[in-house]
């Protein structure tokens, strides 16, 4: 078990090293020295509640780390698209509806209500507005 621990260990200093190197940041900051902790505990047979404690933190920042490593190959390219000017409305149904809206006021004009001088202002006023 110190072996492998050991070899574990060199495996991520090498990553350490490499990711140093390309620029990166080093994940796990002390994560190596408790490792080699983890070691002398195994070779000195003393597993402990704490030696148990501190291999599951190291295997949670390994785990993070892997992550991390994970997202950042992932290619993120997004692509736009221009906007394009398309015309979805029918010119046949608008041009219909434009000479029954004619029709309609047409027919409210010529059709005399019985309206004080006032609302037949406001009224000519309201179909005046509409026109422009």
């Amino acid at each position: 078990m110190a072996a492998e621990q050991e070899a574990i260990r060199r495996s991520v200093q090498e990553a350490m090293q490499k990711m140093k190197k390309e620029g990166g940041q080093q994940p796990g900051g002390d994560m190596l020295s408790k490792m080699e902790e983890t070691e002398t505990d195994l070779v000195n047979k003393r597993i402990t509640q704490e030696t148990l404690k501190r291999q599951q933190e190291i295997m949670t920042k390994l785990l993070e780390s892997e992550k991390a490593e994970r997202q950042q190959e992932e290619d993120e390219k997004r692509k736009s698209n221009e906007a394009k000017t398309q015309d979805y409305a029918n010119p046949a149904l608008f041009l219909e509806y434009q000479k029954m809206k004619e029709k309609e006021t047409e027919l409210l004009k010529t059709i005399p209500a019985d309206l004080t001088p006032y609302y037949r202002q406001k009224v000519n006023q309201y179909f005046n507005a509409v026109e422009k």
